[in-house]
C-alpha cells in the first residue's frame, strides 16, 4: 500500500475522511430526530385543535378555501387565506395562528432537507472518489431514497395515500371522523422517516481494503 506523508496510507486517509463524513451524518440525523420529537409532542397536544381550526376555515369560507386538503399546496391557499382575515373578533380568526404551528414544521423540515442534500452531495462525491466502497448496494439505495424524498418534498405532492410505518404508527391517532386529515398529519414524519433512513444507510458505509 502506497505511504505518503505522515506514514497513513492511501486506505487510512479515505478510511478517515469516511468517519469524518459520517460524524457529519450522524449530526444531521441528531437534527432530524429532533425535529420527529418535538413534533410527536406537538402532535399529542395540539393534533385536535389543528384540524379542528382546518375545518372552521373549510365550513366558514367554503368557497375559497380548498375543502381538500391532498398536499401543502392546498393546505397553504387556506393558511393564506386565514393570515388575510380582517380583525372582527371572530373565532376563525384564531386559525392562521394555529395552523402557523404546522408550517413552522414544515419550514424547519425544508431547511433540513436542503441541508440533507448537502451532506448527500458529499457521500456522493466520496464514494466517486474512491476505488471500491464494500457494499456498493447501499450506495443504491441512498440514492434510490434521495430521489424519493426529492419528489416527495413538494408542496404538490399528494399525501393522501401516505402510510407509515410502526415507528410512526402514533399519526393514526387522528379521530375517525377526522380521517380525512391523517394524510396532513402523517406527511411530515413520513418525510422525516425517509430522511432518518438516508442517514442511516450512510452510516453503514464501509471503504473496502484493496
Amino acid at each position: 500500500m502506497k505511504k505518503v506523508t505522515g506514514g497513513y496510507s492511501d486506505f487510512q486517509i479515505k478510511a478517515r475522511e469516511l468517519d469524518l463524513l459520517k460524524t457529519e451524518v450522524l449530526n444531521h440525523l441528531g437534527k432530524l430526530n429532533a425535529v420527529k420529537l418535538h413534533y410527536m409532542d406537538w402532535f399529542d397536544r395540539r393534533r385536535q385543535t389543528f384540524v379542528d381550526s382546518v375545518k372552521l376555515m373549510q365550513i366558514t369560507l367554503p368557497q375559497i378555501v380548498p375543502q381538500e386538503t391532498s398536499s401543502i399546496g392546498n393546505f397553504r391557499k387556506a393558511y393564506d387565506v386565514a393570515r388575510k382575515l380582517p380583525k372582527r373578533g371572530f373565532p376563525v380568526e384564531r386559525c392562521a395562528e394555529i395552523m402557523g404551528e404546522y408550517f413552522d414544521f414544515w419550514n424547519r423540515l425544508l431547511e433540513l432537507h436542503r441541508e440533507g442534500i448537502e451532506v448527500y452531495n458529499k457521500v456522493c462525491k466520496y464514494c466517486s472518489g474512491v476505488t471500491r466502497m464494500r457494499e456498493p448496494h447501499i450506495n443504491d439505495t441512498v440514492d434510490d431514497l434521495q430521489k424519493r424524498l426529492n419528489m416527495s418534498i413538494q408542496e404538490d405532492f399528494n399525501f393522501m395515500s401516505v402510510h407509515n410505518e410502526r415507528d410512526n404508527l402514533f399519526t393514526y391517532r387522528v379521530a375517525q371522523h377526522d380521517h380525512r386529515f391523517h394524510g396532513l398529519l402523517a406527511y411530515i414524519p413520513y418525510l422525516l422517516k425517509m430522511a432518518t433512513t438516508i442517514c442511516f444507510w450512510c452510516n453503514k458505509m464501509f471503504l473496502e481494503k484493496e
